[in-house]
């Protein structure tokens, strides 16, 4: 059996061939490009605006009982969440990760930067980590052996130490409400990061906190749940449906799903059990929600029990914090997305920019040496 069968017995559209793609976008020459493109992207947006349409047609004949699912925070629960935006504080994180490769391993710079507000006032807290994902014991050889095993999980170990970082700094951040970026417990975080057995449980440890808490709220700004995005058209802004709850996202990472090609995850028994503790137990305290404040929908994640309070604290970041009114966001928000946490990511890619970091390091190298330099430099620096 080859991949084609495997696609067809599960439903999936077949994969195009090269031959394929090329016969219906051709190489042309760089004049012709620039007169047919206009046209083509225009006919590409009009198809998918009219198949996102169809879409919502075809989901409502097939699930009616969705439009009674769609809700709305109350005018109360919104004054409220302006309330605690007044008069308490309100935390969020945001982080950045600057990678430097060079032969001997990679540096890495992480900074964090909390953003938190006591009423009129905002304070901002940075963290900065900074260290080198190799092994330095043993012998020459065994460095050179280690440093492979190093590379190959490296980009994966360096961001689950920003998620981890971002999520264990503001848990211990005096804050009524905390606002994270991105899911509550990343991919990077449920892989284990190359090492589950010892990476799993204080990540199971870390989102029991946050459970705990009960206020708290994991905005994701991209996703790759494109049937989840497309029913957004249900919505109108302001308006938000519950979607599953994390217990269903962690069931799907741990087991796989033929019908959307997602492998299972690639744990030892041992691991699998402890991940599947940690499911049951801390799954169905989390609620996935789909949200819009203006016409971009976000997936959020809160606690299953502070929904709407959740939501009602979303959209008051989204709009009323920039000051736009809460009840006729689709008439004035662009962006519609949490401030706090546009601002911490705006603070931390000013303070910590990968360039300065890296040019930093660069820097270094050259002051120990033209040879060491140019054999630990990245060879496309050296492009003119």
């Amino acid at each position: 059996m080859d991949a084609r069968d495997v696609d067809e017995r599960r439903g999936m559209p077949e994969k195009p061939s090269l031959e394929d793609v090329l016969r219906n976008a051709p190489w042309v020459s760089l004049e012709e490009h620039l007169n047919v493109m206009p046209g083509r992207v225009d006919a590409s947006i009009q198809v998918a605006h009219a198949r996102r349409e169809q879409f919502r047609e075809e989901l409502l004949a097939a699930q009616p009982e969705l439009l009674s699912k769609i809700s709305k925070p109350s005018p109360e629960a919104l004054l409220k969440a302006q309330v605690v935006f007044r008069t308490g504080v309100v935390a969020a994180a945001d982080g950045t990760v600057s990678p430097v490769p060079l032969v001997a391993g990679t540096k890495i710079q992480v900074g964090v930067v909390i953003v938190s507000n006591r009423g009129e006032v905002v304070d901002l807290v940075t963290r900065v980590f900074e260290t080198e994902l190799s092994s330095g014991d043993g012998t020459a050889t065994e460095f050179f052996s280690n440093l492979r095993k190093t590379r190959s999980i490296s980009n994966l170990l360096s961001r689950a130490i920003m998620l981890f970082g971002e999520r264990n700094l503001l848990i211990n951040h005096p804050a009524d409400w905390r606002i994270l970026h991105g899911e509550l417990i990343p991919h990077e975080l449920r892989t284990g990061a190359g090492k589950p057995e010892k990476n799993l449980p204080p990540t199971f440890e870390l989102i029991h906190k946050y459970l705990a808490t009960e206020r708290f709220l994991a905005v994701s700004e991209a996703s790759d749940d494109i049937d989840i995005l497309n029913a957004a058209v249900l919505l109108q802004p302001g308006e938000y449906i519950v979607i599953r709850t994390m217990e269903d996202t962690l069931q799907t990472f741990l087991e796989g799903d033929p019908t959307t090609g997602q492998t299972a995850a690639n744990f030892i028994e041992r691991d699998k059990r402890r991940f599947r503790e940690f499911m049951a137990e801390a799954g169905p305290k989390a609620a996935v929600v789909l949200a819009k404040a203006g016409q971009k929908p976000f997936l959020l994640e809160c606690h299953s029990d502070r929904i709407e309070e959740s939501v009602a604290m979303f959209l008051t970041d989204s709009l009323w914090t920039r000051g736009l009114p809460s009840n006729e966001a689709g008439n004035y928000a662009v962006r519609g997305f949490p401030f706090h946490i546009d601002l911490a990511d705006q603070v931390a890619r000013t303070l910590f920019k990968g360039s300065d970091f890296r040019n930093f390091v660069e820097a270094r190298l050259f002051d120990l040496g033209l040879e060491a330099g140019m054999f630990d430099l990245d060879a496309r620096r050296t492009r003119g």
